[in-house]
């Protein structure tokens, strides 16, 4: 079981007196690209965050990196890169992007939060992956919405993680955007890291996906692309699936838009 890089194993979630996750589970065995998606209200988001450990489900088994992190969150968080849909980004506060990406190292350590060469380093090295290392002082309130996507991406990434979660990190950003933000997945994923990502459709991002998880509050199909990617298995999911033919080869869209 620690051998997995995530482990999950009959997890079911409640919110709000409502089941949001049904005894759900599957390993991810080595680094590698996963895909998650599912309809509107699937419990993707709350899966991520099931991971992290800030959801607790009222049943089931959950290892992350071979912690708990129900037990063990901190350790948790410390090893893991987590860009939310919707960030909690103070716009009361006037921070510079130079510090906004910083908190993705210092948040990860006990106190004293003392910033040093090597911190100041890996910020810049994290906004430069995105294109981005002209804004460091420059405030985040006054980016738009995908530059303020790329810069919460280079926070995660700063603090070096060994397992990012991503949830719609694709929203808003523009082609050369995206396609730099692939060619910096593949690059993670070869230097043995592991990604999760939540994305409402499969292009562009199945070109480097190892694996398709797709969540209706249970586990409906999980494998490689191949072995996923039917109609005959995505209809029943999908009523609206579409497919279209793109640069020779099939592209199904799914025509869902949030976790």
């Amino acid at each position: 079981m620690s051998e997995n890089i995530v482990y999950v194993k009959d997890v079911s979630v409640k919110l709000k007196n409502r089941i949001v996750l049904d005894s759900v589970g599957f390993e991810i065995e080595k680094p590698s690209l996963v895909v998650l998606v599912g309809p509107n209200g699937a419990g993707k988001t709350t899966l991520l965050k099931t991971l992290l450990g800030i959801i607790r489900p009222f049943k089931g088994e959950v290892r992350v990196l071979g912690l708990n992190p129900f037990k063990d969150g901190l350790r948790v968080r410390r090893l893991v890169g987590y860009v939310p849909q919707k960030d909690r980004v103070s716009y009361e506060t006037p921070l510079r992007v130079g510090e906004v990406v910083l908190m993705g190292v210092l948040l990860r350590r006990g106190p004293p939060r003392l910033i040093s060469r090597e911190d100041m380093e890996a910020a810049m090295k994290a906004l430069a992956y995105l294109n981005m290392e002209d804004k460091w002082d420059s405030l985040f309130s006054e980016l738009s919405w995908g530059q303020q996507r790329r810069v919460l991406i280079a926070r995660a990434l700063a603090s070096n993680p060994l397992l990012l979660l991503l949830d719609e990190v694709f929203t808003s950003l523009d082609f050369e955007s995206q396609e730099r933000l692939l060619a910096l997945l593949k690059m993670l994923k070869e230097d043995g890291r592991t990604i999760i990502i939540v994305e409402h459709e499969l292009d562009p991002i199945i070109g480097i996906a190892d694996k398709i998880l797709v969540l209706n509050k249970s586990v409906c199909l999980y494998g490689e692309p191949h072995e996923v990617l039917s109609e005959d298995k995505l209809k029943p999911i999908y009523p609206c699936l579409r497919t279209v033919e793109k640069e020779g080869r099939q592209i199904f869209i799914l025509g869902d838009r949030h976790a």
